[in-house]
């Protein structure tokens, strides 16, 4: 059998995790800092830029899989290694498609 050959540059394909309520179909990351503070001088230029509080948030979207056990807003979930704090849960249906489940956590710097 002949080996496998690669050209170019290896690139991630898919998505990042599972889902147990779900079959996922996209997930999203957004990394920023909650206090970003800049002090310029005199003349306007930026001197000092202080970043704390790093703050991360997911957005998980799929289709409900048929236990429709879907966890509430405020509870913790573990994706990628790290460990979330719900905030929002849309559950949308339709009479002519699956239902589409949408989550949204955050992950701040000091919450465990």
């Amino acid at each position: 059998m002949p080996s496998q050959i690669d050209y170019g540059v290896a690139h991630f394909f898919g998505l990042r995790g599972i889902g147990t309520y779900m079959t996922m179909q996209s997930d999203s990351i957004a990394e920023s800092f909650k206090l970003d503070v800049e002090v310029a001088d005199e003349y306007g230029v930026v001197i000092t830029d202080r970043l704390d509080d790093r703050f991360v948030e997911i957005t998980l979207e799929g289709v409900l899989k048929a236990s429709d056990d879907i966890p509430t807003n405020g509870t913790q979930m573990t994706w990628g290694g790290r460990t979330y704090i719900i905030k929002n849960i849309e559950d949308k249906g339709t009479n002519k498609d699956f239902r589409k489940v949408s989550v949204k956590a955050v992950k701040y710097q000091e919450i465990a």
